[in-house]
């Protein structure tokens, strides 16, 4: 079962451990070689630190990698390709020093490690490795720090949790798997689409991006599970559910949880939410937290109207772009028209083209540019009341004057009612 499919790269897995002066049994000693043998098997290259002077858990890796025909690289530290085990591949002199920054090559060097015991240099490693987001597999029953550390987080900041399996085969196996499910690597925007999972025009329109502006973004599908039902949730409205709790019983709340965990990790300047609609809109920019950042965000925008619709205060939960450093929605309606996805298409393609943010004065000329409006109630249905309504077409109902928004979309509500805002009343606001 090998992972080098299509001509890619082999994966690079590191086995790391303690020194002999430790003074590891014997039983350790084979548990480490098993774990070599077991990245050989797969099809992956063992990583190890290669050692000058003595032997170590991790040279023991090595040779269990050399007797199941596998590739091994060995970081070793300083100068010199002499090196205490002779049947590794290749060498790598580091030009650092032993517990002073080979550790950082040999890590940097690995798509996952692997540990079995460990002392104070496997303790940098695995530091090295939560840093950079780096999956950590640790040998349990192994001793050492991977006995200490399983299934913990290194702090609160909650980058990876440090996962354990009982035997070499499985450290191996949940290794590749861990890697397989790593997120990409940290970009400037992060695109979600699907946040609602009957609304497909997100992936759609980032399907006809331009293959060029593939590194601008990551992006991701807010609600997988109603995504291939085609329906709008399955349990609670995602967009209602953060941030979500990771242990909750209901899938959205956990889900909202698991994305904002990865966005923190991630740390994207901008998160765009993607969101389709029935009604005759256009697209069209909703800010749900009003703030200088998220108005200079959405300038960027080529969309020509910006709803600015707060989320409640008050409430402890809301959606997505309330909890995001800085974030906006963008509406698309009606969604099943070509035309419509074709938009979003050229909206998006505009904003991830520019080189750099607009500074205030260019922020405040684009803003001058585009309808801003405010959402303040909606129009509920009465029996037997018959109204001609149209998004962004003002009108007079009841004797109040207001623009419609999302017209027919939600039972029992003929429209969300707006007004038009000032720049300078919005700015005061903000």
């Amino acid at each position: 079962m090998s992972n080098n499919k299509n001509n890619v790269r082999k994966l690079q897995i590191g086995v790391m451990g303690s020194a002999a002066d430790l003074k590891y049994a014997k039983r350790i000693e084979e548990l480490a070689e098993a774990v070599g043998g077991w990245v050989a098997k797969r099809g992956a290259t063992l990583v190890f630190g290669a050692e000058k002077d003595y032997d170590s858990l991790s040279t023991a890796a090595c040779r269990g990698a050399k007797k199941a025909g596998g590739l091994t690289v060995g970081i070793t530290y300083g100068k010199g390709l002499e090196v205490y085990e002779k049947q590794a591949d290749v060498i790598i002199a580091s030009g650092l020093e032993r517990g002073g920054g080979r550790e950082m090559s040999l890590v940097f060097s690995c798509d996952a490690i692997i540990t079995v015991g460990g002392g104070s240099g496997t303790l940098t490693e695995i530091a090295i490795a939560y840093q950079a987001n780096i999956p950590v597999v640790v040998l349990k029953g192994s001793g050492g720090w991977s006995d200490k550390l399983v299934g913990q987080f290194l702090d609160e900041r909650q980058r990876i949790k440090i996962a354990g399996a009982d035997t070499p085969e499985q450290a191996v196996d949940l290794a590749l798997d861990l890697i397989k499910k790593k997120p990409p690597a940290s970009r400037e925007v992060l695109l979600v689409s699907g946040t609602h999972g009957d609304e497909k025009i997100g992936a759609e329109a980032i399907q006809l991006l331009p293959p060029e502006l593939a590194s601008k973004f990551n992006w991701l599908i807010g609600n997988p599970l109603a995504w291939e039902k085609n329906q709008r949730f399955t349990e609670a409205d995602l967009n209602r559910s953060f941030p979500g709790k990771a242990d909750s019983a209901v899938y959205e709340e956990r889900r909202a949880a698991e994305i904002l965990a990865l966005i923190n990790r991630q740390k994207p300047k901008y998160v765009v939410d993607m969101h389709g609609t029935g009604a005759e809109s256009g697209v069209f920019i909703i800010i749900t937290n009003p703030n200088w950042d998220n108005l200079a965000l959405a300038a960027r925008f080529d969309a020509s109207r910006i709803v600015i619709w707060p989320s409640a205060v008050s409430s402890p939960t809301g959606p997505l772009t309330k909890f995001v450093t800085c974030g906006l929605e963008l509406e698309c309606g009606p969604d099943s028209e070509p035309a419509v996805k074709v938009e979003l298409s050229r909206i998006l393609t505009d904003f991830l083209s520019q080189k750099s943010p607009l500074n205030f004065s260019q922020a405040l000329a684009r803003l001058k540019t585009k309808e801003i409006y405010w959402v303040g109630g909606k129009l509920e249905k009465s029996d037997g009341e018959k109204l001609e309504l149209a998004d962004f077409i003002p009108t007079t109902v009841r004797g109040e004057r207001f623009f419609p928004l999302l017209v027919g979309q939600y039972p029992g509500v003929w429209c969300y009612k707006m007004r038009r805002v000032a720049l300078e009343e919005l700015i005061n606001l903000c």
